[in-house]
């Protein structure tokens, strides 16, 4: 449900955290009869949602768990929100290059990216055009003991007058009649207004979808654009701006604890293409953020710098292949058990052959039913097997695999 200002403020007083936290039937009508005995019926209603949302934080691992048992949020602002490690990977640059100024967060949401800044050392003044936004984003600060670094107002952020030396963040708006959408043209602020941000701020930090097209950002002066990803998905794009930018293209993957984060960076465009031959002991998928950087042929010339060569399945095809695994958090490693022709039948019978259970299927430059073909492909025996298939020029080749570590 839709939450307002009102209902929001009721969930941030004392009574409204006491029934957030308060144990209740495991029965969802008989909960919520219970609750309506102690508040109003649009409070009651409130205090579920927010029991629910609550619920959700602590199971995605976006934030520690102790900011998601007193989190306050919206559905929409839930899911746009950074995860508590990426926004702290910004947070620390932003918060170097700022100093003792503060960052100014804007579109500010429910105050992931904010908390991610402060937590780094940074100060943040943060805005958002809606209320229930701000009203979040102020009770989050103050559950993770971060308020005294923060400061949170409704604003318009396009009519603010930001001054010629400041270290900017911006998360956009990229819902569009309540759905997520990925173009610039979507995006509120608008296009103009994001463009024209790294031209009049001295530095700065714009997160983006993952799934926009990079060349919607190519094309602006003096920015770099970073791909991020998290637990294997590509989270965000980044454009960075000033001396908070970077190399120019470059995929980061981030791990570790939430306030304590580790990234691997690869910088993109750098290699020549790799060499193309056939399939190794060891198939390497390259992490979704070396992909979505165009960075699969810098990691082969990393892994070979590094003592593993590795080589191209085939031109294009976002693989890698070698003869020994790659210890790397930009890859993931398959040993390769079996090859089969691209037909069903076959694959089947070589899952068979090796006594296989359940099936991943991960096919690459192939439109496949995933799921469909990982029940039919399903075999009576005990070992997870993985189904690397993928198109190699003008045949389709299917590797059985094991995943490595």
């Amino acid at each position: 449900m839709s939450l307002t200002l009102s209902q929001l403020e009721f969930c941030r007083s004392l009574s409204g955290e006491a029934l957030a936290a308060a144990p209740l039937p495991a029965d969802r009508l008989a909960a919520l009869e219970s609750l309506r005995r102690a508040c109003e019926p649009a409070q009651a209603a409130a205090v579920m949602t927010i029991r629910d949302l609550r619920r959700r934080a602590r199971q995605d691992g976006k934030f520690p768990e102790a900011w998601a048992e007193r989190l306050l949020a919206t559905e929409p602002l839930l899911q746009q929100a950074s995860s508590i490690r990426l926004a702290v990977y910004v947070g620390r640059r932003l918060a170097r290059v700022a100093g003792a100024s503060p960052v100014w967060d804007l579109c500010c949401g429910l105050g992931a990216d904010a908390l991610g800044i402060a937590a780094a050392g940074g100060r943040v003044r943060a805005f958002d055009r809606s209320p229930e936004a701000v009203c979040c984003a102020r009770h989050n600060a103050a559950a993770a003991g971060l308020a005294e670094r923060c400061t949170f107002d409704v604003a318009d952020v396009t009519a603010l007058d930001l001054p010629a030396g400041a270290v900017v963040h911006i998360d956009p708006d990229r819902r569009a009649a309540g759905r997520r959408v990925a173009g610039l043209a979507n995006c509120q602020p608008g296009e103009s207004f994001l463009r024209a941000l790294p031209l009049r701020t001295a530095a700065g930090a714009m997160k983006l979808s993952p799934s926009l097209a990079v060349g919607e950002v190519a094309g602006w002066e003096g920015v770099a654009v970073e791909h991020v990803s998290e637990d294997g998905v590509c989270k965000q794009l980044l454009v960075w701006w000033g001396a908070a930018a970077g190399a120019a293209r470059q995929a980061t993957v981030v791990a570790g604890d939430g306030l304590d984060p580790r990234a691997t960076s690869l910088q993109a465009g750098q290699a020549p293409p790799a060499s193309v031959g056939d399939v190794g002991r060891v198939i390497i998928e390259p992490d979704a953020a070396v992909i979505a950087a165009g960075a699969t042929d810098d990691l082969a010339a990393r892994l070979a710098a590094g003592g593993t060569p590795a080589w191209r399945l085939a031109p294009g095809l976002d693989w890698l292949t070698a003869d020994a695994p790659a210890d790397t958090p930009l890859a993931r490693c398959f040993g390769v058990l079996a090859t089969a022709a691209g037909r069903e039948a076959d694959v089947a019978a070589a899952v068979r052959g090796l006594d296989g259970g359940l099936v991943e299927v991960k096919p690459r430059g192939l439109r496949l039913d995933t799921d469909a073909l990982q029940v039919r492909l399903r075999g009576p025996g005990t070992r997870p097997l993985v189904v690397l298939w993928g198109a190699l020029g003008a045949r389709q080749r299917a590797f059985i695999a094991e995943r490595i570590g």
